[in-house]
């Protein structure tokens, strides 16, 4: 996780290109705690999360899911050590803005679901990809109610479909939708508008934008999460789900290796 301080606002880039930014329970960590620093200083109107070209963020690290062997090792992952971080982010004073220039799957989707504000380049993509792996996108349905609509739902989550850009915003997940010129700019523009409102102004709207997210939002989360860790990660079908799914991986990287 890289932090940059700008004058004001805050810029939190994801930082494991090798893995398409995944998560691991330090990530996740790291991330919170950026975010409660970042409206520690008074300067700061603003924190925009970022990834690279080729990815916002790719959710859960497989490796850190397949080390979660009993389902207590589910929820102290989960439940105790993620979701508090969306938490951090729909409870901040500070907007925070999410700006996918790549794919955004599984938690990067809930990342961007739980952001205040949304900017997808034009070669942004979304899924929900977790049933292919037999796993299911708890923080998504837990925010979904108050943050995007249930027809969406099904169609990443059940379906598998994976939208671009300018579907994202027509259904109501991203914010703007933009060529890739227009990327940094509007970030400037939105990043402008903000600093332009009075601070406790812009603090007090947020907080009633989210207040079924913080309501409602979380303790569903907590819910689903919990029940992922005791019910699906034990099963056989996430075992299974989850060994295709490995001797796949394995199949296309002996097949690259052998192209050189």
């Amino acid at each position: 996780m890289i932090t940059t301080q700008h004058d004001d606002h805050v810029v939190v880039q994801f930082d494991r290109p090798a893995k398409r930014n995944s998560m691991d329970l330090a990530a996740w960590t790291a991330l919170r705690e950026a975010v409660e620093r970042a409206a520690e200083n008074p300067a700061n109107r603003a924190i925009v999360l970022r990834g690279d070209a080729r990815s916002f963020c790719a959710g859960n690290d497989i490796d850190a899911m397949r080390a979660l062997d009993t389902p207590q090792a589910g929820v102290d992952y989960f439940v105790t050590g993620m979701l508090p971080t969306f938490r951090a982010i729909a409870a901040s004073p500070l907007p925070v803005v999410s700006v996918v220039e790549g794919s955004a799957l599984g938690g990067g989707v809930e990342l961007v679901t739980w952001s205040d504000i949304v900017i997808a380049g034009p070669d942004a993509t979304f899924g929900l990809p977790e049933t292919k792996i037999g796993v299911w996108a708890t923080v998504y349905f837990g925010a979904m109610p108050a943050a995007s609509s249930r027809r969406l739902g099904a169609r990443l989550a059940l379906a598998g479909d994976v939208i671009g850009h300018a579907e994202a915003k027509e259904l109501g997940l991203a914010t703007y939708a933009v060529g890739a010129d227009e990327l940094e700019p509007t970030l400037a523009r939105v990043l402008a508008g903000i600093a332009a409102g009075a601070p406790d102004a812009v603090a007090r709207s947020k907080r009633w934008l989210n207040r079924e997210l913080l309501a409602d939002g979380v303790e569903a989360s907590a819910a689903a999460l919990t029940e992922l860790s005791e019910h699906t990660l034990p099963g056989e079908e996430f075992a299974g789900r989850m060994a295709d799914f490995l001797a796949a991986k394995a199949a296309r990287a002996a097949a690259k290796a052998a192209a050189r």
